[in-house]
């Protein structure tokens, strides 16, 4: 146990537990809070609930099962939905020299093929949602020596022998350990040894493995610990995809060091029915679920008539303390459950009003910076000390600079060097060489500045800028805030596209109107009112910057499973 980091003068520290690895995680969580509940979850309604000494248990039974199965040290698949026994899976593989690959339980069958295939993965765990996908593709991954369903609840289960519901499974790993068998107990970490590959989500392009070690991970844990400040007496509800480094390492590995605890989200459409239940004090989420929530707010406000006396309240509301902002708005905080405290949100730019409004409502939004192959954080803001459109301060284990192509430019690329820092790109070594620079930073492909206080600012994706006639840099992420604070644009994104003449970039919006605040209105007028918020834009925007082409789409875009816009489909 050591004291925790102050991040600017007179802010109070906090406790941050150490642990050498991911077993031994489980192992001091496990002494700290015993039979309290890690995780509350649902289950066709039915809650179940799973304790800290729950979760020991399963990873020595598991990876005991590993062991008698013949599949111990190999790779081994993970997906579906959030699960304690996903966690415990994942924990379980590496802590006896396995190599877990978490993947989306929503690519195609093709992807999972093709990702099974390039890990020749031994062993698939999988929760009972994707029990059909499994049956249809099995024959196609010859490397596959078990398939293992989480919470079966099906009549008959398939007689094929590589398939075993995890009951089975775990009273395998029961039975060795009861007989003996110590696998994790006994297993010697090497920290430096590939212990999980986590495939980017591919918005600009093909995926690629990312190799991460246990000294990333715990690093990156130790981090997510750090910045959030949380103890035995907060609360989550878990709502992200768990594949993604965000929700496990910042949520599923990071949380459980306190003795936080955890509430599973059963549905999208149970998310607020699920805050009012289990009342979280803080959660963690990235933007797009941040906007929907302000949404919901401001129509329930305005359905109840409530909107211009709220509005005219929240300018003198922001001169009164926190506590005092919370009573004022308490049935707003009640809608949350009524304990919400801070929301942790990453993944993308949040747009100001959001956090201006919430901090109004006495509820805190820090944002923070982080890539996959960092596993994933690199900056957030603290708690005590926040700066609008900041990414915040790097975390403890981290270091950051800014590389500028010419000195007297303001940004530049953000590089990062640390001990959460990837191995590299899996079987792609030209990729991996790609990415670092000549005395081993990783390049993270953002553009940004820092500014004195060491706060960090990113402008755009490297991928994304637009190289206007003039041969100026447009960063479309820029634009997109701007048309994003429309009430009438519910998504857009920012292209740049050549005309006739090759040296002519013509900077076009793709937008996706709100057609519910539109209601009524024809094709005609709602291509009219978006032109007029556009025109609005270009006003704030140097001319070379100007929007010059609208597209209305009918549909929202393409995204990841983590809301992520997939640009690359757009060009």
């Amino acid at each position: 146990m050591k004291e925790g980091i102050i991040l600017k003068k007179g802010q109070p520290t906090h406790m941050i537990y150490e642990f050498d690895n991911l077993y031994d995680g489980v192992v001091k969580q496990a002494q700290r809070y015993g039979d309290k509940d890690r995780y509350i979850y649902k289950v066709k309604k039915e809650e179940r609930h799973f304790t800290f000494n729950d979760m020991l248990a399963h990873v020595n039974y598991i990876s005991s099962a590993m062991t008698r199965l013949g599949v111990a040290g190999s790779f081994v698949g993970v997906t579906g939905d959030t699960h304690p026994d996903y966690v415990a899976t994942y924990i379980a593989a590496v802590s006896c020299g396995g190599v877990i690959v978490p993947l989306d339980k929503d690519i195609s069958s093709e992807q999972f093929v093709g990702f099974v295939d390039l890990c020749d993965i031994e062993l698939i765990v999988y929760t009972s949602s994707l029990h059909k996908k499994l049956l249809e593709i099995c024959d196609k991954v010859k490397s596959v020596k078990y398939f293992v369903c989480i919470d079966f609840a099906g009549e008959d289960f398939p007689q094929d022998e590589r398939f075993m519901t995890f009951e089975h499974f775990l009273e395998i790993g029961r039975e060795a350990y009861d007989a003996g068998d110590r696998t994790a107990e006994n297993y010697v970490v090497d920290k430096e040894k590939l212990c999980t590959i986590l495939f980017t989500s591919g918005t600009t392009g093909t995926s690629k493995g990312v190799m991460l070690n246990q000294r990333n991970l715990v690093t990156a844990t130790i981090d997510s610990v750090s910045i959030m400040a949380t103890s035995e007496k907060d609360s989550f509800v878990s709502v992200l995809p768990i594949h993604h480094a965000y929700e496990f390492t910042c949520s599923q590995l990071a949380l459980p060091n306190t003795g936080a605890q955890t509430f599973i989200n059963d549905s999208i459409k149970n998310t607020l029915r699920n805050f009012g239940q289990y009342k979280p004090t803080a959660l963690v989420l990235v933007p797009l679920y941040v906007e929907t929530m302000h949404k919901k707010i401001w129509a329930e406000i305005e359905k109840k008539g409530k909107a211009e006396t709220i509005k005219k309240l929240m300018p003198i509301a922001r001169k009164l303390p926190r506590k005092v902002r919370r009573m004022i708005f308490r049935e707003i905080i009640d809608a949350f459950g009524g304990r919400l405290d801070y929301i942790v949100c990453g993944g993308a730019p949040l747009r100001p009003e959001l956090i201006t409004d919430f901090d109004t409502f006495g509820i805190r939004i820090c944002e923070g910076y982080g890539i996959t192959e960092c596993a994933p954080l690199v900056s957030c803001n603290p708690m005590h000390w926040r700066k609008p459109h900041s990414a915040g301060l790097k975390v403890p284990h981290m270091e950051v600079r800014i590389d500028k192509a010419d000195p007297e430019d303001e940004t530049g690329e953000i590089v990062t060097h640390g001990d959460a820092v990837m191995m590299g790109y899996y079987k792609n070594p030209a990729a991996t060489a790609e990415a670092f620079t000549a005395d081993g930073w990783f390049k993270t492909g953002d553009i940004g500045y820092m500014d004195e206080d060491g706060f960090i600012f990113i402008t755009g994706r490297k991928k994304n800028v637009i190289i206007a006639s003039n041969g100026k840099n447009v960063f479309p992420e820029e634009i997109e805030e701007y048309l994003g604070a429309s009430e009438l644009i519910s998504e857009c994104v920012v292209l740049g596209r050549k005309s006739g003449d090759e040296n002519d970039v013509v900077i076009t919006a793709l937008i996706y109107p709100d057609f519910d605040k539109l209601a009524g209105k024809t094709e005609e007028e709602v291509k009219a009112a978006i032109e007029a918020e556009v025109d609005e834009v270009n006003k704030k925007l140097p001319t070379f910057k100007h929007i010059k082409c609208v597209e209305i789409r009918d549909h929202e875009f393409e995204k990841t499973t983590s809301r992520k816009i997939i640009r690359y489909k757009l060009k």
